[in-house]
């Protein structure tokens, strides 16, 4: 199973979130992380229903944890 997220699926994602990390707010820059909402170390697909756009720093702290959708 593929674990990161094609250049299609992070401009997806990012057009999605309006250009905001979807925990914060903040304008995402060109380096956004694109993630997995259910971990893909817990089993999560790469999948655009799985994904969200975050900055590093909101990344970073969610670590592999799950978020709700």
């Amino acid at each position: 199973m593929r674990r990161v997220f094609t250049p299609r699926q992070r401009r997806v994602l990012r057009m999605l979130a309006g250009n905001l990390c979807q925990k914060c707010g903040e304008v995402l820059d060109a380096s956004f992380h694109a993630d997995h909402v259910h971990a893909h170390s817990r089993g999560g697909a790469t999948v655009l229903k799985n994904g969200q756009a975050l900055c590093a720093t909101c990344n970073l702290k969610k670590g592999a944890s799950n978020d709700d959708y």
